[in-house]
C-alpha cells in the first residue's frame, strides 16, 4: 500500500528513488524534509528503466512537474539511471550509514539485509562526532538474502498450494505473504543451515522428505539465516546499542523475530511500507537541499 502524508502547497518536493536488485522504492520530501509521500512497493522484475519513467509519470501526476526541485538516486541501478536522468547519485553502503543516523542519530550498529547484499556497520560516537569504525559485506553468495529467500518461497509454493499451481515472479508478493503467515504458525522450528544456497535447498528439501512440517522449515529458514549472519558478518564483533535493522528483510516478521533471539531491543525505524523501506534514501535527499 502507498502512503501519503498530509500533502500541502509547498514550495517544491524532492524526490528520492532507490532502485535496488529487486524493487524500486521512492519516497518525496518537502522544504521542511518531512516525508509527505511513499510509493507502493513494486518489484521491477529487470525493467528497471521502464519502472522509473512510470514511477516518474506518477509523481509528475501528484505533484507537478515545476514542484520537483530535484531527484537523488542510490542502489544497485541508480548510477547508470542517475546519469541517464541527470539525477543526483549517492553509493548505497554511505547512504545506508548516514540515512541511519539521519533517523536515529545515536544508532551504534546497523544490521542491513536487502534484496542482493547483506552488511553490518558499527560507528563510534562521541556525542559530538561520529566515525565508521567497522564494516563488513556478503561476497559473491546470495544466501541470507531478500532474493535467496523469495526463491524459496516460491520452491516451496507447491507444496503450500498444491502441485499443480504455475509460479512466476508476479505472484512472489502473494506467495511471500501466505509464506510467512505459515512460518509464524512455527512451534518446533527446523534446523536449516544457512550457510550456502546450494546446501541450504539441499537441507529444505531433506527436512521436507522426512515430513518436517513446512512451518518450521520456514522459520527454520529465518533462524538459519540469522545464525548464518551472526558468523559470517558479525563474527566476533560486540554490537552496541541503539541496533537498527534496516533494508527489504527488516519488514519480514520471520526474520525480524530471529535477529530479536540475539538481540532482543533490535530497532527496525518507525516509517516503513511492508516489506521494502530502505532508509539509505533519507541521506540522498538530506544533501540536495
Amino acid at each position: 500500500m502507498e502512503k501519503e502524508m498530509n500533502v500541502k502547497d509547498s514550495g517544491g518536493y524532492y524526490v528520492g528513488i532507490d532502485a535496488g536488485s529487486v524493487s524500486l522504492n521512492c519516497v518525496v520530501v518537502d522544504q521542511k524534509k518531512k516525508i509527505v509521500y511513499e510509493s507502493p512497493y513494486k518489484r521491477h522484475l529487470g525493467k528497471v528503466e521502464e519502472g522509473v519513467l512510470e514511477l516518474f509519470q506518477d509523481l509528475y501526476q501528484r505533484f507537478g512537474q515545476k514542484k520537483i526541485k530535484a531527484v537523488a538516486f542510490t542502489g544497485n541501478h541508480g548510477r547508470k539511471i542517475s546519469q541517464r536522468v541527470g539525477g543526483f547519485y549517492e553509493f548505497e553502503t554511505i547512504s545506508e550509514v548516514l540515512g541511519s543516523l539521519f533517523v536515529r542519530p545515536d544508532a551504534k550498529s546497523i544490521i542491513s539485509m536487502g534484496g542482493q547484499d547483506i552488511a553490518l556497520f558499527q560507528v563510534n560516537q562521541d556525542g559530538v562526532s561520529w566515525e565508521l569504525e567497522y564494516f563488513n559485506t556478503n561476497g559473491p553468495c546470495a544466501s541470507g538474502t531478500g532474493s535467496f529467500i523469495d526463491q524459496q518461497a516460491q520452491r516451496l509454493a507447491t507444496a503450500i498450494y498444491s502441485e499443480k499451481v504455475v509460479i512466476s515472479q508476479n505472484q512472489t508478493d502473494s506467495i511471500l505473504e501466505d509464506f510467512l503467515k505459515l512460518g509464524l504458525r512455527s512451534q518446533k522450528p527446523s534446523n536449516v543451515a544457512c550457510r550456502c544456497t546450494v546446501f541450504t535447498k539441499s537441507d529444505m528439501i531433506h527436512l521436507q522428505n522426512k515430513g518436517e512440517k513446512l512451518e518450521d522449515i520456514i522459520y527454520g529458514l529465518h533462524l538459519g539465516n540469522a545464525r548464518n549472519y551472526m558468523s559470517t558478518i558479525v563474527c566476533n564483533r560486540v554490537l552496541e546499542n541503539p541496533i537498527l535493522f534496516i533494508g527489504g528483510l527488516s519488514m519480514n516478521e520471520l526474520q525480524v523475530r530471529a535477529f530479536r533471539d540475539y538481540f532482543p531491543e533490535l530497532i527496525v525505524p518507525e516509517h516503513f511500507m511492508p516489506l521494502i523501506w530502505d532508509w539509505r534514501i533519507i541521506y540522498t535527499l538530506r544533501r540536495l537541499n
